[in-house]
């Protein structure tokens, strides 16, 4: 079995392309010696690694690729022991919300107003998905999980399911977000679905285009098709974006907590206008020269 057929056995597309180009950089770095290497040999990988400024994420990332490709090597015969099985790295992620670095409500307005799909048939399936980006805050998980069921034009309101991260919540739909799923549902959603093997069918409210889940990295690729890489959206920083406009404006923070699905209230308050932005602000109000 090589390492690909491996890969793709146990893990999805996307991630056995990334896992790909991580071993085969490690494979490059550490030469003819990397089927026997030790700890030590990783550990000084990791190092080097370090040295390039890499997010903490990334490093792990690294890591745990590195741990599948030892994982191949026992798995096949090659390796009677796994080098950095238990190696586990301390490196701290800032999870700070960089609240002065989102974007301003009325980019998110634009993006919904201007939206164009390249493909003219995903119109309205995709302008959903940005709506419930910027209207609902759902998260590209929740997103993808929505149902049919879960969707209830007559009340207007959409039934998000709970997860490990985030509470279930019902919330309202905007206006214009109504009409939109309406015509979704009665011109667009059948011709999805009917792609679906008759043995497989499903009713996922979102589908691609043959007619299966739409997953997250497919949501992360549809908003930023043909974007270059500084114009980029990140769909957890308009759900950021999202929450911190709404505190910004005063709404009850525990209404936040319930329309974001929060667990803790603490991770609601992250979201909170800093002192620094505040000091900006009132500067701003009080120059002289406005």
């Amino acid at each position: 079995m090589t390492l690909e057929q491996y890969l793709q056995n146990e893990y999805s597309k996307t991630s056995v392309n990334s896992y790909k180009n991580i071993i085969n950089r490690y494979l490059l770095a550490v030469g003819n010696r990397v089927e026997k290497a030790n700890y030590t040999d990783v550990l000084d990988y990791i190092g080097l690694l370090r040295e390039q400024n890499l997010h903490p994420k990334s490093l792990r990332n690294n890591l745990f690729a590195i741990k599948i490709y030892y994982r191949y090597l026992v798995a096949t015969g090659k390796r009677q022991d796994h080098p950095c099985q238990y190696l586990y790295l301390k490196d701290q992620i800032n999870r700070q919300i960089q609240v002065e670095s989102l974007y301003p409500k009325e980019i998110l307005q634009e993006l919904y107003d201007n939206w164009k799909s390249k493909n003219g048939e995903h119109q309205q399936r995709d302008k959903i998905i940005i709506s419930l980006l910027i209207y609902q805050a759902l998260t590209v998980l929740e997103i993808s999980q929505l149902k049919v069921s879960d969707i209830n034009l007559e009340n207007g309101t959409i039934n998000i399911k709970g997860n490990t991260k985030n509470k279930g919540r019902k919330l309202s739909l905007k206006p214009n977000q109504i009409l939109l799923f309406h015509n979704y549902q009665k011109q667009d959603w059948k011709r999805y679905w009917r792609k679906q093997k008759p043995s497989k069918r499903t009713d996922y409210f979102l589908m691609n285009e043959q007619g299966l889940q739409l997953w997250q990295g497919g949501i992360n690729r549809m908003i930023n098709k043909g974007k270059d890489k500084q114009n980029k959206l990140i769909p957890l920083k308009i759900r950021q974006s999202v929450i911190a406009h709404l505190l910004k404006s005063g709404a009850d923070l525990r209404l936040v907590q319930e329309f974001a699905g929060h667990r803790r209230t603490a991770s609601t308050e992250a979201y909170k206008q800093t002192g620094l932005e505040e000091l900006k602000s009132a500067i701003e109000r009080l120059h002289p020269l406005q």
